[in-house]
């Protein structure tokens, strides 16, 4: 017979000061319930044995205090018999509860519960034995504190990848990695080089998401001198078939903020666009010197860009993934289809019929960035609904006219540029400026809105790269070396970069490897493939490069796979039922 478990447990400063016959009793009920799952219904009764004499009469006492009441109910659950057994033949349990007695003795001198023979092996760290063996050349200066270990320079670095990338770690952040060293290590330069190690992690800069700030001071677009000098295009798509129409094209005035809301049957290209323009902006209102536009196929066009050289605009689009550059439109675009909805609740596919009305209804209310409707600020009148009002708006001469034109221009400017001015000022509550970047330098770019080749969204990284920055185009504009699987323009606004943090401590990111050459040309190697798709009559199939990040997944034709042992584990992984890759074929 030997014993199975073990319970201890330190008093509470309340059940330090019971007598002894409540303390023995606690201890019987404290066993009872840690044990309970093993003995609570048991078949066969059990025996507990107590060097406590008093107790062995528990049962059959017939006086009992409220405490001694209160703790005798719970051992009537249990089949057992609560027997006296002298100090002299309880010796073993004796000795457990005797060996905290002296807290003034040194607990490391104490053997342990456990014999030797049932030790297999403490948990070491190598980390630990390096820097003392570092110490035999640089020994610890006499200002480190008692019981940790100075680090020497030359494992300064080992010791940090041990508290940051281990697995005991798994990347924390600069304060619990520099929580979790400070428990065993010491040097005095700790705090300044565990911040620099943990900002320079490359696998925490692509992994984490960033949970500062946005990047990048608001930046308002000019405000114009005239009506219709500057506009914007945007375009409204996903609409029910209404006489024929899907989209609709808005174009906005950024002076008057007028809109013209041209309902059309499908996207147009660029030279439909361009003809549009002509139709309802040019023969109305005269040629524009800004065009601002998103980046869409329509506007990236050379004949776009030929279009607004040849009547002398500047087409100004948008940074990458970034609405905000043609806010003025997007606004335009909420508050027409807000105005949709409520109009065309009970048919929405009558929403063409509705359409000029909504236009007007936009172009004769009060803006609030001017103080005026848009007609006010464009005509230098505001259109009459009642006969009685024609008078207010009548005017002696064209001369008159004109003056009072002028004027409201002046009041409409004024009014935009507070308008911008305080819109700034709530905007940057928000924002932090954006490090000065300049031609060359490495920068992460966020996978917020990129379509990354990934198994799983919520795992993807959060940042892709490092990339050179290619050009700076102003302080919140970059142009970025892309690889060109990714696809995507490469200007980014500052909001969606991070520049890259280097460290001395920090091990050297190692290069992807070259490629190989195999029957004359270059092969490079494959870590999986991870979907396949129908391209013409043959197959393509989603790899995913050795050394390099999902920026550079790309899909090959099946003949450039020249080990099918890969395609071969890619089909038995699907069959498997590990679920079908990004763009797999059924």
């Amino acid at each position: 017979m030997h014993p199975c478990a073990f319970y201890s447990r330190q008093l509470s400063p309340a059940e330090r000061n019971y007598d002894v016959g409540n303390r023995e009793l606690l201890a019987v009920v404290l066993a009872l319930t840690e044990w309970r799952h093993w003995l609570e219904g048991a078949s066969q009764p059990f025996l507990v044995w107590t060097d406590h004499k008093n107790l062995s009469y528990l049962r059959s006492a017939r006086r009992l205090n409220p405490r001694q009441a209160r703790w005798s109910l719970f051992p009537g659950r249990f089949n057992f018999t609560l027997t006296y057994r002298p100090g002299s033949r309880n010796a073993k349990p004796d000795a457990l509860s005797r060996q905290f007695d002296n807290p003034a003795s040194d607990p490391t001198s104490q053997d342990t519960i456990l014999p030797h023979s049932c030790v297999i092996g403490a948990a070491v760290w190598e980390v630990e034995h390096a820097v003392q063996r570092a110490q035999v050349n640089c020994p610890s200066p006499p200002e480190c504190p008692p019981g940790l270990l100075f680090v020497p320079p030359s494992t300064r670095s080992s010791v940090l990848q041990w508290g940051h990338c281990s697995k005991v770690a798994c990347h924390p952040g600069i304060h619990r990695t520099l929580t979790l060293l400070r428990q065993r290590f010491w040097w005095p330069s700790m705090a300044s080089d565990t911040r620099e190690f943990v900002q320079a992690c490359t696998i925490c800069a692509r992994g984490k998401a960033s949970h500062r700030a946005p990047a990048g001071l608001l930046r308002p677009l000019p405000v114009p001198h005239r009506p219709w000098s500057h506009i914007s295009l945007d375009f409204v798509t996903g609409l029910p078939p209404s006489e024929g129409n899907t989209t609709i094209l808005t174009i906005a005035d950024r002076f008057s903020k007028s809109v013209h809301f041209v309902p059309l049957s499908k996207l147009p290209s660029a030279l439909e666009t361009a003809h549009l323009l002509v139709q309802h902006v040019f023969r109305l209102h005269g040629l524009p010197q800004d065009i601002v536009s998103d980046r869409g196929p329509q506007f990236t066009s050379r004949v776009w860009n030929a279009f607004c050289r040849a009547i002398g605009a500047t087409a100004s689009l948008s940074s990458g993934y970034h609405p905000q550059t043609n806010g003025q439109t997007e606004r335009a675009n909420q508050d027409l289809e807000a105005v949709l909805r409520c109009v065309t609740a009970s048919h929405p596919a009558s929403w063409s019929t509705f359409l000029p009305w909504v236009e007007y209804s936009h172009n004769t209310l009060v803006s609030s960035a001017t103080g005026v409707s848009p007609f006010m600020a464009s005509a230098g009148y505001q259109p009459p609904l009642f006969p009685s009002q024609e008078g207010a708006v009548a005017v002696p001469s064209v001369q008159d006219h004109l003056r009072r034109a002028r004027r409201v221009w002046r009041e409409v400017r004024a009014a935009l540029s507070r308008t911008a001015s305080r819109n700034r000022a709530l905007a940057d509550r928000h924002r932090v400026p954006a490090p000065d970047y300049v031609r060359g330098q490495k920068v992460w770019l966020s996978t917020r809105d990129i379509p990354l080749q990934c198994e799983s969204r919520k795992l993807s990284l959060r940042f892709i790269g490092p990339f050179v920055i290619d050009r700076v185009i102003n302080p919140s504009v970059v142009r970025l070396k892309l690889p060109p699987s990714l696809n995507v323009h490469p200007s980014f606004h500052v909001s969606l970069l991070k520049p890259v943090s280097s460290s001395s401590l920090s091990p050297p990111t190692e290069p992807p490897p070259p490629a190989r050459v195999v029957d004359g040309g270059p092969a490079f190697a494959v870590r999986r493939l991870l979907g396949v798709r129908r391209r013409g009559r043959g197959l393509q199939f989603l790899v995913d490069w050795v050394g390099y990040g999902p920026e550079e997944r790309s899909w090959v034709p099946r003949s450039f796979i020249l080990d099918p042992a890969l395609i071969s584990d890619f089909y038995a992984s699907r069959s498997a039922g590990s679920g079908c890759p990004p763009g797999g074929v059924p």
